[in-house]
C-alpha cells in the first residue's frame, strides 16, 4: 500500500526538523555555511577546554567534562579553578563565536540570534570594547534583523551607567551645595533619574516585547529593588533629569521620558522573532576586522560568499520558543529566558548600593 499524499508530506516535515541542529543560538542550516559554522563553534568549544584545563589553577578536563562546559558548575564543582581565570576563557569563546558568525552565518548578522550571542560577549567580558563591535547596533529597517534592537538598548544603558557616574561627580553643581543632606539629596537624585532612564530604556525601545526578556530582571534585582526604586518618586517630581541632570544628552542615553515608579509602563507581551529579508552577500565583505578589548584585532574571511541564501522571516523567537514569562505591575518580572537573555552589562556595584551618599561624601 503506497504512503497517502498527506503522509509523505508529514515525512518531509520530519525529515527536515530532523535535520536542524541547534548551534549556540542558531540553527545551522540556516547559516549560508552551515557545516563551516558547526566545525567552527566546535573548534572554539575545544579551545575553551583547553584554556581552562591549560590555564587556570585547579582545572581538570574531567571536572570539565562532568560540567559540560558550565561556568557556574565548574566554579561549585571545582572550587580550585579561580573564577576570574574561567571567566577570560569565556570571553575569548564569545569573541570567538562572533568571528564563527561573521564566518560561516554571515547572512544572519541582524538577527535576535546574532545580538543574544553579542549580549553574552558583553556579559561576561570586562570593559568590552562596543565600538569595536560588528553590526553593533543593528542598522534601522535591516533586512532579517530582530523585532528588537538590542544593541540599542544597551548602547542606552551602557551611556546612562557613565552618566549616573559623572552626575554624581559633577563638581559644577556639588560646588554650589554646602549641607552634607543636599549633597546626598542630590546623589540620590542622579540615582533615581538613572534608574527611571534605564527603565525608558528597556521599555520605550521595544514596547511590545516582554521586558522580562531584555534584561529587567537584572535590573530590578541587582539595582533598583537594592536602590528602594520605590522611594524615587519625590527626587524624579524634584528634579530636572533629562537638563540639569543630563540624562537627555544624547551621550548620556538621550532620555526623554523619564517613569515614576508610581507610574510604570505597560509591559509588553510578544517575544522577539526575525523580520522578513535577505542578507545575500556578506555586509562585510568577503574580509573584514573588528577589535576585540582595546588593541586586540580579530580578522575574518566570510566563506561562502557566492552563497543563496534566503530569508526565513519570522522563525524561532530569540530566548526559545518555550521561553515563558510573567509580569508584574511593578515591572518587576520572573521568567525562564534561555541564558543571554539578561542585562547587557555587568551593574556597578556602586549602582547595586542603593546609594551614592557615601561616595560623595567620601570626596568631600
Amino acid at each position: 500500500m503506497s504512503l497517502s499524499s498527506r503522509a509523505l508530506l508529514a515525512l518531509a516535515a520530519f525529515s527536515s526538523l530532523s535535520l536542524a541542529k541547534e548551534v549556540g543560538y542558531f540553527e545551522s542550516s540556516s547559516c549560508a555555511d552551515a557545516k563551516g559554522f558547526e566545525t567552527c563553534y566546535e573548534n572554539v568549544d575545544t579551545n575553551y577546554a583547553n584554556c581552562v584545563n591549560n590555564n587556570c589553577a585547579g582545572g581538570s578536563q574531567s571536572c570539565y567534562n562532568s560540567c559540560g562546559g558550565s561556568t557556574s558548575c565548574m566554579n561549585q564543582k571545582c572550587p580550585g579553578l579561580g573564577i576570574d581565570c574561567i571567566n577570560a576563557c569565556e570571553c575569548e569563546r564569545s569573541a570567538l563565536q562572533i568571528d564563527c558568525v561573521g564566518q560561516s552565518c554571515w547572512n544572519e548578522v541582524y538577527s535576535c540570534e546574532y545580538q543574544s550571542t553579542v549580549w553574552d560577549f558583553l556579559n561576561i567580558c570586562v570593559n568590552p570594547n562596543r565600538d569595536g563591535l560588528p553590526y553593533w547596533p543593528t542598522p534601522d529597517d535591516a533586512p532579517d534583523s530582530c523585532s528588537c534592537n538590542l544593541g540599542q538598548i544597551d548602547q542606552k544603558e551602557h551611556l546612562i551607567v557613565n552618566q549616573m557616574t559623572e552626575c554624581s561627580n559633577n563638581n559644577t553643581n556639588l560646588e554650589g551645595m554646602t549641607d552634607t543632606d543636599e549633597m546626598v539629596e542630590y546623589g540620590q537624585a542622579c540615582l533615581c533619574c538613572g534608574y527611571s532612564a534605564i527603565i525608558s530604556a528597556i521599555w520605550d525601545t521595544c514596547p511590545g516585547t516582554k521586558p522580562s526578556l531584555l534584561g529587567a530582571d537584572d535590573w530590578f534585582a541587582g539595582a533598583l529593588t537594592p536602590g528602594h526604586w520605590e522611594e524615587c518618586g519625590p527626587y524624579l517630581e524634584a528634579y530636572d533629569c533629562a537638563g540639569d541632570l543630563g540624562y537627555g544628552r544624547a551621550d548620556a542615553g538621550g532620555i526623554s521620558n523619564f517613569y515614576l515608579p508610581s507610574s510604570m509602563p505597560t509591559n509588553g507581551t510578544k517575544t522577539m522573532s526575525n523580520v522578513d529579508g535577505v542578507v545575500s552577500t556578506p555586509v562585510s565583505g568577503d574580509t573584514f576586522t573588528w577589535t576585540f578589548g582595546s588593541s586586540v584585532l580579530h580578522a575574518v574571511t566570510a566563506s561562502s560568499a557566492d552563497a543563496t541564501v534566503t530569508g526565513t522571516g519570522t522563525k524561532a523567537t530569540s530566548g526559545g520558543s518555550d521561553a515563558t514569562a510573567t509580569s508584574t505591575a511593578t515591572g518587576t518580572v520572573e521568567t525562564d529566558a534561555k541564558p543571554g537573555m539578561g542585562s547587557s552589562l555587568i551593574v556597578p556595584s556602586w549602582v547595586i548600593a542603593g546609594s551614592v551618599g557615601a561616595l560623595l561624601l567620601s570626596t568631600l
